[in-house]
């Protein structure tokens, strides 16, 4: 998959926050942020994945790490999976494909049955430095393979406290 590597600029996307506004996370100003990508109100993991990251929130606060949740679910889907959820994190609504596909993301058909027709992203997960560059990311073509939210945050403060580089450049 070719795309956003490590080390690039975070690209120049305007998110579209549910209940108004927008956020870029391409211009830091010396704070971090955790971009994650979730599929949709359609998806199970996703739900409990979110669940985890609120707990964890006040610690990724702690180290100056931003949150932002994102799907292509519409604004009114997207604030319905908000209030069945309780979720209090900022979330981004209606990403095109064409943003999606600037964060090489995999998309998938949604299936006969489901609520929602068209396309939605599989996950994603992007660590933005305070420079603006991605210091590192994952993303998948299925919602049961996902990084595990602590080794995250412990890897993000292991980074800031020794100032590592950014890895998988060679």
């Amino acid at each position: 998959m070719t795309g956003i590597k490590p080390a690039d600029k975070f690209p120049n996307i305007e998110f579209k926050l549910v209940g108004g506004g927008v956020r870029k996370l391409q211009n830091r100003q010396g704070k971090w942020a955790l971009l994650i990508v979730y599929r949709g109100h359609h998806c199970p993991r996703c739900k409990s994945y979110v669940a985890k990251l609120q707990t964890l929130a006040p610690a990724y606060t702690e180290r100056g790490v931003e949150l932002l949740l994102a799907s292509m679910d519409p604004e009114n889907v997207a604030q319905r999976t908000i209030d069945e959820n309780d979720w209090n994190l900022p979330v981004a609504h209606s990403m095109t494909e064409e943003q999606c596909r600037q964060l090489s993301l995999y998309i998938t058909d949604h299936e006969e049955g489901y609520e929602l027709t068209g396309r939605y992203a599989e996950p994603g997960m992007f660590l933005v430095n305070s420079d603006g560059n991605v210091q590192s990311l994952e993303r998948s073509n299925s919602p049961s393979l996902r990084p595990d939210l602590d080794v995250v945050l412990d890897g993000i403060i292991g980074t800031q406290d020794r100032g590592l580089p950014i890895r998988g450049l060679a």
